[in-house]
């Protein structure tokens, strides 16, 4: 059975090629431009905390020149554009924008969630209420919280422009793992679940993750199959294959490691699919039967949820009726369960049972309440913290843990 042929999205990156050519290769050298370019702002070059900028195609004949375009800092002048204001000679810098005053106009801090989030946390910072395992949030440019949070000796994990958890997770090894964990398919998956999915009548499927929330890269098309950019997901060069007569294997990006379910031997026609799309495959293809036979059928409630890696939902439900954690292979993980109609079957989230699986070889993992979420209390060497539904501390650590807020007033928090 090929791929699933629901709607993917797939980026694809064309040059555009116009018939009228303005500029030859050699021109700028032929006329001497790099005689007669003026200098271009010293900003780029410094690039620190007071002089940066960003390297633009210059605004002369054929982009000849360099051209560097100013940030300008927070509390300085600056344009908000319109007719007759000329040439924009810099812009406010990442987490700033123009604003004007009755002076003039000049570059303020951007007001956002993050950067609430990060006033409140310098705020208890001052007063000393700032635990040592209590991470300052991290904004982008635009004033949005950054595509990941790391919580320290334990996990990194995508969040959403808001600072919703998200899919993907890995270890937290530090720099490497900060410099290359970028989200962006799981990022994507997030924006079509808000944007797209609540207004179709069938599940709409993203590109394939990685467990790191990277674009896998391998990515198909009905049964036409590519390699893309992890980072970007844009497809690279023209190789491909088709699943009619090829394996996926044949594509070079093709990461055994990374294909969860391989199914490259056989005869074709092959495939490149999972337990959980070929399960929603079939579900879709009854449902549309039953209807077209004049059936009334609940789309919704009987199509499985796969999670943007093609792997089954870490929450799973039993014969039974409870719920049970399981890895991205749908096997168990430990004891994790909740019984119907329970505080911890209606909370589940598994997030703690996650985190500990990824941890399984370190000596130091946090402790997990009986349905896999995390215990809001988590002590480490002689010294307790609350701690979120993800994991990250709240507040300073004490070494009683009667002091703790989250602590209740009663001794059952060590069985949450």
């Amino acid at each position: 059975m090929a791929s699933l042929s629901v709607f993917v999205p797939l980026f694809v990156c064309f040059g555009v090629v116009y018939s009228q050519i303005l500029c030859e290769d050699g021109y700028c050298r032929t006329y001497g431009f790099e005689v007669g370019c003026s200098a271009s702002s010293q900003h780029c070059s410094v690039n620190n905390a007071t002089h940066s900028g960003i390297w633009l195609l210059s605004p002369t004949t054929c982009n000849c020149c360099d051209y560097c375009l100013p940030f300008i800092v927070e509390g300085d002048h600056c344009s908000l554009g319109g007719p007759g204001t000329g040439t924009t000679v810099g812009r406010c810098g990442d987490g700033l924008t123009c604003v004007a005053a009755a002076d003039g106009n000049f570059c303020r801090r951007m007001e956002s969630d993050c950067h609430t989030a990060q006033d409140e946390y310098d705020a208890r910072y001052e007063s000393g209420q700032i635990g040592s395992l209590e991470q300052r949030p991290a904004c982008d440019g635009k004033g949005r919280y950054q595509h990941f949070h790391c919580v320290p000796t334990q996990t990194c994990f995508c969040q959403s422009d808001e600072g919703e958890r998200l899919f993907g997770e890995v270890l937290h090894q530090g720099a490497v793992t900060e410099r290359n964990m970028h989200c962006g398919c799981s990022r994507l998956h997030d924006q079509i679940k808000k944007s797209i999915s609540p207004g179709v009548k069938l599940p709409v499927i993203g590109l394939r993750c990685t467990s790191d929330g990277n674009f896998n890269p391998v990515q198909c098309l009905n049964n036409d199959c590519y390699c893309v950019d992890e980072i970007t997901g844009a497809i690279k060069g023209d190789e491909k294959v088709n699943l009619e007569t090829e394996p996926i294997s044949e594509l070079s990006c093709y990461d055994e490691s990374l294909d969860l379910f391989p199914s490259n031997t056989g005869t074709p026609p092959y495939n490149y699919t999972s337990p959980c799309l070929e399960e929603m495959r079939e579900r879709i293809e009854f449902l549309e039967e039953s209807e077209r036979d004049g059936f009334n059928v609940d789309f919704f409630s009987s199509i499985p949820e796969c999670l943007p890696d093609a792997t089954y939902g870490r929450v799973v439900r039993t014969f039974n009726g409870s719920k049970v954690c399981v890895d991205e292979r749908g096997q168990p993980i430990e004891g994790y369960e909740a019984m119907p109609g329970t505080t911890e079957y209606e909370e589940m989230n598994c997030n703690c049972a996650l985190t500990t699986l990824l941890m399984a070889s370190l000596s130091e993992k946090p402790v997990c309440c009986s349905n896999g979420n995390f215990r809001r209390i988590q002590c480490r060497r002689g010294a307790c913290r609350c701690v979120d539904g993800d994991g990250r501390q709240v507040g300073a650590e004490s070494a009683d843990v009667a002091e703790l807020p989250c602590y209740g007033g009663h001794d059952g928090w060590k069985t949450c």
